[in-house]
């Protein structure tokens, strides 16, 4: 085989074809791999969001135990709604800078 290789139109084309045929599946792969790089991202976001909730909902819990406890509910009777046994005086202090 020692003619050389004849450079026509219809090579150029076949070559143009073939290169225009790699770009397009290399779209198409490098679209898919960013798709799947933000897939992952957006599943690490969801970890770290359900991990917070867990934690809240946990801490949630830990204070809806402590509701159950006769010396809690009176401790947040005082704080929050101020009330005190009938026989008590409330004393509220203001003071003024």
């Amino acid at each position: 085989m020692s003619r050389p290789w004849r450079g026509g139109l219809g090579a150029k084309l076949t070559l143009a074809l073939v290169l225009l045929g790699l770009a397009g599946l290399g779209t198409l792969f490098g679209l898919r791999a960013y798709a799947l790089h933000e897939a992952q991202r957006n599943v690490w976001r969801l970890r770290e969001e359900q991990a917070a909730l867990q934690a809240e909902i946990q801490a949630l819990q830990l204070a809806v135990r402590e509701t159950e406890r006769p010396e809690t509910v009176e401790r947040m009777a005082r704080e929050v709604l101020r009330w005190g046994y009938p026989d008590e005086e409330l004393v509220i202090l203001i003071r003024r800078r």
